[in-house]
């Protein structure tokens, strides 16, 4: 049964300000971080326009954490396979530093880790598959995973075994998660805006006596299931989706021997993830802060909490998918476990 420590949103005094908790929550882990470590310190940085990502306060306290410890810490990401502002090296580093996120105010250097244009990768053997990570990740001697818990359109929710499966993924990675989620087209709902055209990233979709899925170039990247706002595109089943993530999360994992921690912020829960421009606002109270050496039980935990406050599957309830699933997965490929013991500080 691992470990999972809780910090709780709840601030009555200064000594329970969330900012400090950081580095309490991280000294109550097994220490990963040796002096010399080169330290990638993932997370995602937000969509330009998204408000709900993890703010820059409490990134800056892990990476001041880790020098603390002699560590030598950057702060990473992957480019994305929608496109937006995200899509390579260049955008994704303007969007960061609107964010809040970037040399002066972190204090460490931000590497997009996958490079420019999404192909910088080492591949990785892992259940009969060849993976894509991405390279300054599997190039780093220590993993810190710092994961806002958050609702997903594909995956239910996304935590921290989407932001390490997905996330620490070069393009070519993703496209292999994502393969198995390409979309269908209700042309019933369909009213031939025509938006879709402009917006698939990878002209996939076409008007050919009304809009078509032109499946030879559609990668799964879900862009059009969030931005038409009729509804017409959706998505048939997504659990080999989900069972791939927990494949890339092992692939990612496998590399860092347990050289690796998680810290998931149950704050700013909203219904769509940190790609999302326009995520909605929150769907609950803000919970706390969670951290533990293990990636499945911080998962798990979280989506406990969340539930439990909320008194039902909130996830399920938005996005009609089984987040679990991810959870479960991940588990029977040996990298975590989700029974776990809730600690609060």
């Amino acid at each position: 049964m691992a470990d999972v420590y809780f910090k709780s949103a709840h601030t009555p005094y200064i000594k329970d300000a969330l900012h400090i908790s950081i580095k309490k929550l991280m000294e109550k882990l097994e220490n990963v971080v040796d002096k010399g470590d080169i330290v990638a310190i993932k997370l995602h940085m937000g969509e330009l326009g998204n408000i709900g990502y993890i703010r820059p306060i409490f990134v800056r306290k892990v990476v001041d954490f880790v020098k603390e410890k002699g560590g030598k810490p950057f702060i990473t990401d992957t480019t994305t396979l929608y496109g937006g502002h995200r899509g390579n090296a260049i955008d994704y580093l303007y969007t960061a530093s609107i964010n809040g996120f970037n040399l002066s105010s972190m204090g460490c250097p931000i590497i997009i880790a996958d490079g420019l244009l999404g192909k910088d990768e080492e591949i990785v053997k892992v259940n009969g598959y060849e993976i894509g990570v991405a390279k300054a990740i599997m190039e780093a001697d220590c993993l810190v995973v710092l994961s806002h818990f958050k609702g997903h359109g594909m995956a239910g929710f996304g935590g921290a075994i989407k932001n390490v499966g997905m996330g620490c993924c070069s393009k070519s990675g993703k496209i292999w998660q994502h393969e198995v989620t390409k979309p269908l087209h209700d042309e019933s709902k369909c009213i031939l805006c025509k938006n879709c055209l402009i917006f698939c990233p990878w002209n996939a979709i076409e008007e050919n006596n009304g809009i078509k899925i032109n499946y030879e170039k559609c990668k799964g990247c879900g862009a059009c299931t969030v931005l038409c706002e009729q509804g017409c595109f959706y998505l048939n089943d997504v659990k080999e989706f989900q069972r791939r993530v927990a494949i890339a999360t092992k692939a990612v994992l496998n590399n860092f021997k347990g050289k690796a921690l998680f810290l998931n912020f149950l704050l700013d829960i909203t219904p769509r993830c940190d790609c999302c421009s326009f995520p909605d606002k929150p769907i609950i109270d803000d919970i706390g802060i969670l951290a533990s050496n293990d990636i499945v039980s911080i998962d798990k935990a979280s989506y406990d909490l969340i539930c439990s406050k909320a008194g039902r599957d909130i996830f399920y309830e938005i996005h009609k998918i089984d987040g679990k699933i991810q959870i479960e997965e991940a588990e029977k490929l040996g990298i975590g476990e989700s029974r776990y013991e809730l600690k609060e500080l």
